[in-house]
């Protein structure tokens, strides 16, 4: 399944391989392999950037392993594009044997430090060069799904992609490719919305996307924990599990990215002696399950880009989920508000 594809964590040492090579995708759409000395090319994978003079630039990238705040999910490492003063279009492929005609399903997670310094204008940019804080979400973090009413603002600069050419291309902009949903995640790891589709040769072409589209000081697209899996063979492995004994009425506490331990606590405290809810920061989790009736509470849907967002999220990945909102700015209102339910 995830063995599919080579270092999807990224932790595999760059020296293994010391590669610099990457593919400068030409404004005409042209494919030409280059040497970048500023590109640490995982193992395993092969960098991608679109050039277009004076709008975006080759990115730098190497292994992440910052830790205040986090730039790996699992492991020792993730892998970061970035570059300083400028916007880029950038990201990672990797070609993966496979057999034609099987459906498949890529995901990775990733995140943004989406930073601006400009003395002219302090006002707007208040933090400039601090780790912990993007533009326009601040220091929380942030999930919203993209083609909402953030793609003007400081909010909408970084987005990520995954996608899939089932022909085996290398070409991120081929029509052949089929990219997922796209998000703005900044300050801390989510998963970008996965892709599937069916492969139509001997092998597939897996790409990461990540468009920073102002000149930000800061543009960093921090990528970790890709995963490639056959989900023919995932049906058949499961499809005799995951069937309810009986049916009943599950209630799932969804958590925004990035909330701590203190925040699950707080389900516990308000639920836990006599209703037990679920707690959960997946909303595939949430929404998963053979069950007639499925309730989930949105703990700040903000976080997640609105509830109409994940409004349309679940009527169209898992009909049926029942959505309430509920928004608390500390744990202790969350037990309030649990407490009242």
């Amino acid at each position: 399944m995830g063995a599919m594809l080579e270092n999807g964590s990224f932790e595999v040492a760059w020296s293994d391989e010391r590669s610099h090579r990457c593919l400068k995708i030409e404004e005409n759409g042209m494919v030409v392999p280059v040497e970048e000395d500023s590109v640490y090319t995982p193992p395993g994978w092969l960098v991608w950037f679109k050039h277009k003079a004076n709008k975006l630039t080759t990115p730098e990238g190497r292994a992440a392993s910052g830790t205040n705040p986090p730039r790996m999910r699992v492991g020792n490492n993730g892998y970061v594009l970035f570059a300083v003063g400028q916007a880029h279009d950038s990201g990672l492929l990797q070609e993966v044997a496979t057999e034609p005609g099987k459906k498949i399903r890529f995901s990775a997670w990733a995140h943004a430090w989406s930073n601006h310094h400009d003395p002219e204008n302090s006002n707007l940019f208040p933090h400039p060069d601090d780790a912990g804080w993007s533009e326009g979400a601040g220091y929380e973090p942030f999930f919203a799904l993209a083609g909402g009413m953030l793609e003007d603002s400081s909010m909408g600069n970084m987005t990520f992609w995954v996608g899939i050419d089932p022909t085996g291309g290398h070409s991120p902009f081929s029509n052949n490719v089929v990219w997922g949903q796209g998000a703005h995640i900044y300050n801390a790891y989510a998963q970008v919305p996965p892709v599937e589709t069916i492969a139509q040769a001997d092998s597939v072409t897996v790409f990461t996307r990540a468009h920073a589209r102002y000149p930000f000081k800061h543009n960093d697209a921090y990528w970790d924990e890709a995963e490639l899996e056959t989900v023919d063979d995932l049906a058949k492995a499961t499809s005799s599990r995951g069937q309810p004994r009986i049916q009943y009425e599950r209630f799932y506490v969804l958590l925004p990215p990035g909330a701590s331990a203190e925040w699950a606590s707080a389900v516990v405290d308000a639920t836990w002696a006599d209703r037990r809810y679920t707690i959960g920061g997946s909303a595939d989790d949430a929404g998963i399950g053979d069950l007639d009736s499925r309730i989930v509470f949105l703990v700040n849907p903000e976080k997640w880009g609105g509830p109409d967002v994940m409004s349309q999220f679940f009527s169209e990945n898992y009909p049926g989920v029942r959505l309430r909102s509920l928004k608390a700015k500390t744990p202790s209102e969350l037990v309030a508000l649990l407490t009242e339910k």
